[in-house]
């Protein structure tokens, strides 16, 4: 690696985030927890707390430090074994520098970096020894090193969401290790018992971390369920394992999954195949006191509606953005990401329907893994949030849709969205009008050497360009249907070709070798349509001439 310049508050600010973060450097930590904190002052140590270490680190300047190093005292949690790892980190400004030492045999490496002439230097350290082995030596090379150098150069990020800081992150740890020992084999057995074709590595895991944080929530905040209901539940995993480890709830979803029917009881009992439409829908158990959406896509927005009408505190961990009226979400801050905008979109909603909103970032194998918590909810008139309701539909509404009784979040039948549902002729025309888009430009392309041979082959537009010359009637058809022009284009590799770049051309034939018994099934598009037919003889081409 290139040697990199930096200067002295460069280098606290490296230290600074590793303290905290040696978890990103050691996939084997789950989370470091600081037990104590101690600063040197003319070689003795007093008690200090996170907060004067964090303020003494970024001191720009050297004379503002009010001590001459720190003693850190680690916790470190680990994902897999049995026991955590405990550890000692040493801040020294006067050198500068930082060292790390593992207590006992951790088999993990113990490591100093200093900053020498500008230089970060990293070495790692005899344990319990006098040498030091190979591997140790990589890792501070390969990984601390570079890490340390980007972290150095980085921008400080004051809206960084720190993950679990609604729980106690030991608990959850220790949690997320027991379920995981507890159900993760026997749930891949009906996964492939039920032949799913998701990845449940994914899933069972996801699933089962939202489960032990769930659980450490409920205990952290004193707000244990009397029952819980999972609104949109899908394969039911989630609603499972909470059943298995005693608490009480349902799950609902629109269709029953494969998955359902090789859970036990009372897990078998309490999924709930129904439609889920929020102006009418109600609780078939008065006990329920939560509100559970995993990835609810359509339910998302509604589940602080659906939580303040029902009187039940909710948790929502939002995936894909929608309206309230089921139409996909419409962006109001287009300098913050789709994602960021929803979730803000959704808070605001929580908080319109007199909850007092948490966020909290959980540690998932997602990208989506910002959630929602609504614990305490003030009595709001009911004729101010169904106000709120209608004016938002009636803002963002889905085709003629005007109210909240007209609203259909999804239908029990899975919809196709690949062209086959969409009747041949109405496709056969949106192609051919794509076709002559493409068609009429002076661009050609030889069939063969002959120069007096050309073919008219068109020329490149980009899918912009294609959406501009259909009409909204025929783009609003193959989005709701087929997913989309790309994959009306995709269906149709005979015709188009994707070129890059966005650009969209006509492909042009070309001759298949000796097929003797294969039927062609097709006629040919270029005889039927192009001006010049097919540059193929028959006995050349795919398709029937």
């Amino acid at each position: 690696m290139a040697a990199v310049q930096l200067d002295e508050a460069q280098f606290w600010q490296s230290i600074g985030i590793l303290i905290k973060n040696y978890h990103a450097i050691n996939k084997k930590i789950f989370e470091v927890i600081i037990t104590q904190v101690q600063k040197l002052l003319l070689g003795k140590l007093y008690e200090s707390n996170e907060a004067e270490l964090e303020q003494q680190l970024l001191q720009s300047n050297s004379n503002g430090r009010t001590c001459d190093g720190f003693r850190i005292s680690y916790k470190m949690l680990t994902k897999k074994l049995s026991t955590n790892i405990l550890a000692n980190g040493t801040v020294d400004f006067n050198k500068p520098s930082y060292e790390c030492h593992f207590i006992a045999d951790s088999g993990f490496d113990d490591f100093t970096v200093k900053l020498i002439d500008g230089q970060l230097e990293a070495a790692p350290l005899p344990h319990r020894s006098e040498t030091v082995c190979e591997q140790g030596s990589r890792w501070v090379q390969f990984v601390l090193r570079p890490k340390l150098c980007s972290w150095a150069q980085s921008q400080p990020d004051k809206k960084a969401q720190k993950s679990l800081r609604l729980l106690d992150v030991e608990m959850y740890s220790e949690l997320y290790k027991k379920l995981k020992q507890k159900h993760a084999q026997r749930l891949q057995h009906y996964w492939q018992t039920a032949n799913e074709s998701t990845d449940p590595l994914k899933f069972i895991y996801e699933d089962l971390a939202i489960a032990a944080y769930l659980i450490t929530l409920w205990h952290c905040t004193q707000s244990q369920p009397t029952a819980f209901a999972d609104l949109g539940c899908g394969n039911g995993l989630l609603v499972h394992v909470l059943n298995a480890e005693g608490y009480k709830g349902y799950g609902y979803d629109v269709r029953q999954r494969k998955l359902w029917s090789l859970y036990p009881e009372p897990t078998n009992s309490n999924l709930i195949e129904q439609t889920i439409e929020p102006n009418s829908f109600r609780l078939d158990y008065p006990d329920v006191d939560w509100l559970i959406g995993n990835h609810s896509d359509e339910l998302s927005p509604w589940l602080p509606v659906l939580a303040a009408r029902l009187k039940t505190s909710f948790f929502l961990l939002p995936c894909c953005p929608f309206e309230l009226s089921g139409a996909k979400f419409q962006r109001r801050n287009t300098r913050i990401s789709a994602y960021q905008d929803f979730m803000l979109y959704t808070k605001q909603m929580s908080d319109q329907c007199g909850f007092e909103t948490q966020q909290d970032r959980l540690k998932i194998p997602s990208t989506k893994r910002l959630a929602l918590i609504g614990l305490k909810h003030t009595a709001q008139p009911v004729q101010e949030l169904e106000y709120f309701v209608q004016q938002e539909l009636q803002n963002h509404k889905a085709g003629n849709q005007f109210s909240a009784s007209s609203v259909k979040l999804r239908e029990k039948a899975e919809s196709v969205k690949n062209c086959t549902q969409v009747e041949k002729s109405i496709i056969d025309a949106l192609v051919l009008k794509i076709f002559n888009m493409l068609l009429f430009n002076t661009n050609t392309i030889n069939v063969n050497d002959a120069a007096d041979n050309n073919w008219l082959a068109g020329h490149h537009l980009t899918m912009r360009d294609i959406a501009k010359g259909l009409t909204k009637s025929e783009l609003n058809g193959i989005k709701s249907e087929c997913g989309g022009i790309k994959t009306l284009l995709r269906n149709k590799r005979e015709v188009f070709e994707f070129c890059g770049d966005n650009q969209i051309g006509i492909r042009k034939p070309k001759a298949t070798p000796d097929r003797t018994g294969t039927t062609k099934k097709r006629p040919c598009f270029f005889k039927l349509n192009h001006p010049q037919g097919c540059p193929l003889e028959g006995d050349e081409c795919s398709f029937i001439h």
